[in-house]
């Protein structure tokens, strides 16, 4: 093999190692930016909540939320599990988990939840803990529920 040859085959190796790195790279980068965005529209989303919560004395029902929603475009926050009708009055409000979003994602980000408090904050928790923290605080009536809905089809 000549000298041109081999120049030839490494500049094709350094292109494809450099496209490679930048797909997985921009890949990486954008599941960051969905996870950030994902955790600023719940806090829009607390926010919304607590106010409610302060004028009303109460947390708003399920309807209301999926208004808030749609109206500030959280698009990226996903499904959001709302767990309202199932917290008892006097629930501590920094280790109760109001609503949630699982997401899913490929490369160096991993999944998790974007979980929301009784007290308004917004954290980002990797799955196994988060898994735990909820069974912890579910009672069986509302795991039930939850297995009835995902049992039903879809309509949109």
């Amino acid at each position: 093999m000549n000298t041109r040859q081999k120049k030839l085959i490494a500049n094709i190796v350094v292109v494809v190692f450099f496209t490679i790195a930048m797909i997985a790279g921009f890949a990486n980068i954008k599941n960051k930016i969905n996870r950030s965005e994902s955790i600023r529209a719940m806090k829009i989303l607390g926010q919304e909540i607590l106010k409610y919560r302060k004028n009303y004395g109460s947390l708003p029902n399920e309807i209301y939320i999926t208004q808030i929603k749609e109206r500030i475009g959280a698009v990226r926050i996903g499904n959001v599990q709302y767990r309202a009708t199932w917290i008892e009055y006097g629930a501590p409000p920094e280790t109760t988990i109001l609503a949630y979003a699982p997401k899913k994602y490929s490369g160096v980000v991993k999944d998790g939840y974007v979980v929301l408090w009784l007290d308004g904050r917004v954290e980002w928790i990797d799955k196994k803990e988060f898994e735990k923290t909820l069974h912890d605080q579910q009672k069986q009536q509302e795991i039930r529920w939850l297995q009835e809905q995902l049992r039903k089809p879809r309509t949109f």
